[in-house]
């Protein structure tokens, strides 16, 4: 379900489950203790090298500030960076590396669906706790370690809606996707979105990532007459497909819709002119914070929707390890619930609560609009600027406050 300007609300519990950090921070507990240490997961080389080096700094500061609280159990946290290249077998050998040589009960990462879906089955089935923001809907399906802390790709129905009050008199939609799980699954979505709302899904273009030359299939696209074109694409290739439909004649972007307006962040002022669309991950009480202490620390701000989720996934598994008093795995899983339902983010407006999957039950974002090269608040014509939310219609829109049993889990993951 997609409600347009929706209202505003924040959880009214506190922040980080103060009592529990300040008892386990107190003097002995584990000061001299070794580092304890995280897994990190992210494709630094590939093609979304830009997006994940933003998600890896997020993480990075997140950890800073924490250690600089006490850490977790009184001890600092050390990162373990493995690089999966962008690539599933790489993802799948890093992530054994980490649970198996590195022994690390949680990691951090899996931008990417192409890679967090492989290497989420691997530490699922070795009950390594694993905090992604990929978006494919085949992660709710992978086991009780594996958390989301950005929307499954079903919440992009509401760029649908988006499209559907921006331009009202649009009857042709098409999408324009990488090749791959979340791709796939955002043409889904979108197609079936657009028919429960009277439009035409004309065309797919569906890519291989990492090409140098997409005209031929641009072509094709641009050739469906769409109305309204849907995207979502990662940060490399944008840089390539922007560039040769400008080549091509677009010269006005404003038929392009973004689910990660953010991705085309670094690119030519010329190349994103017009384009709209939603960063739904990124919205927040404070995000306008953490993006100065973001660009304080490096130099600059992010571009990708997809960096303050991390942020929030740091602080989440810390809290989690201080009120489960361990660094067992199983522990740690039954935590992230408490932890992630008081816990007040820099994205999603905040709301960092899980459903009985671990994944996020809503998400909300504003619309936006590229004006000379920078992403400004837009005004849907006859809506103004509402906030944009999603919630599933069912008991997955539910946010819980405490780990399902384990009769639930076998009720939820009958094939685990």
């Amino acid at each position: 379900m997609t409600i347009l300007g929706a209202r505003e609300t924040r959880r009214s519990v506190s922040l980080l489950a103060a009592a529990a950090l300040a008892t386990l921070m107190l003097p002995g507990l584990g000061r001299a203790a070794d580092p304890v240490n995280f897994g990190i997961l992210f494709g630094l080389t590939g093609s979304a090298a830009v997006s994940c080096q933003e998600s890896l700094n997020s993480v990075k500061l997140a950890i800073s500030e924490i250690n600089k609280a006490g850490g977790v159990l009184g001890r600092q946290i050390n990162l373990i960076v493995e690089d999966d290249e962008g690539r599933p077998n790489s993802a799948i050998q890093a992530a054994n590396k980490l649970a198996d040589v590195d022994k690390v009960p949680v990691v951090i990462g899996g931008y990417q669906s192409s890679t967090a879906l492989p290497a989420g089955k691997v530490f699922n089935n070795k009950k390594v706790v694993f905090v992604v923001d990929a978006t494919t809907n085949d992660l709710q399906s992978v086991g009780p370690y594996l958390f989301d802390v950005a929307g499954l790709a079903d919440q992009a129905a509401a760029l649908i809606d988006f499209v559907k009050a921006d331009n009202p008199n649009g009857k042709r939609l098409a999408g324009l996707f990488e090749n791959n799980p979340i791709g796939q699954d955002r043409s889904k979505v979108s197609e079936a979105r657009a028919k429960q709302l009277g439009l035409e899904y004309v065309h797919a273009m569906l890519y291989t990532e990492g090409q140098k030359d997409f005209r031929a299939e641009l072509t094709k696209l641009i050739a469906a007459k769409p109305d309204a074109i849907v995207t979502d694409i990662y940060d490399k290739d944008a840089e390539i497909i922007q560039r040769q439909l400008y080549e091509m004649g677009t010269t006005d972007f404003s038929k392009f819709y973004s689910y990660n307006l953010g991705a085309f962040g670094s690119l030519d002022a010329k190349f994103t002119e017009g384009m709209k669309g939603i960063d739904y991950a990124t919205s927040g009480l404070r995000s306008a914070e953490f993006k100065k202490r973001y660009t304080a620390a490096y130099g600059k701000s992010y571009t990708d929707a997809w960096a303050p989720p991390f942020y929030d996934a740091a602080w989440i598994v810390a809290t989690a390890i201080n009120l489960a008093n361990s660094l067992e795995p199983q522990k740690i899983r039954d935590a992230m619930w408490p932890a992630a339902y008081i816990y007040l983010g820099v994205s999603s407006n905040g709301d960092k609560a899980f459903n009985q999957y671990g994944k996020q039950p809503t998400d909300s974002t504003y619309p936006l609009v590229y004006k000379q090269g920078k992403t400004l608040s837009y005004s849907i014509p006859g809506a103004g600027g509402g906030l944009i939310v999603f919630r599933y219609a069912d008991e997955r829109g539910e946010a819980r406050q405490v780990a399902p049993t384990e009769e639930e889990f076998k009720k939820l993951y009958p094939n685990n």
